[in-house]
């Protein structure tokens, strides 16, 4: 018997599972690309660096509390909003705290926050002592700097 119908050349073959082959490399490419490129974009909170430089205290009269002057600097690429500060004894138990605070600082700039502490605050606060002075940002970025109290 002759037979009517014939096969795929072997040679075709090859070229069909080669391009194959090639067309979900690029696929993959495209899919592992893509996750790559769009993490930054989608996580503003990697742009943000601040550092706090210095921190300033002025002391009031004892009815009225304590000032204190809070040094940010960012040290990002992006606009940082800082909108908590909260001053800390060594072991993280909060003294004194503001969360209403909404100071936006541009890319290598350094903006002063001032801070009342009230007088009840400042009743546990004992001078030679060190504290932590923190910053938050919008995003959750934080910067803390250890000082002692005068």
């Amino acid at each position: 018997m002759k037979r009517l119908g014939k096969g795929v050349s072997p040679i075709i073959a090859t070229i069909i599972l080669v391009l194959i082959a090639i067309a979900a490399g690029v696929m993959l490419w495209l899919w592992v690309s893509g996750f790559i490129t769009s993490t930054p974009a989608q996580q503003p909170a990697l742009n943000e660096r601040i550092k706090i430089d210095a921190v300033n205290i002025s002391s009031s009269s004892s009815s009225s509390g304590s000032n204190l002057s809070i040094y940010v600097r960012n040290m990002g690429s992006t606009n940082v909003t800082i909108t908590a500060a909260y001053i800390l004894t060594t072991s993280n138990t909060a003294i004194a705290y503001s969360t209403s605070i909404n100071v936006m600082i541009p890319p290598g700039q350094v903006t002063k926050i001032n801070m009342n502490i009230p007088a009840t605050a400042s009743a546990n606060i004992k001078p030679g002592y060190a504290y932590v002075a923190k910053v938050v940002t919008a995003n959750g970025v934080e910067a803390t700097y250890t000082f002692v109290w005068p």
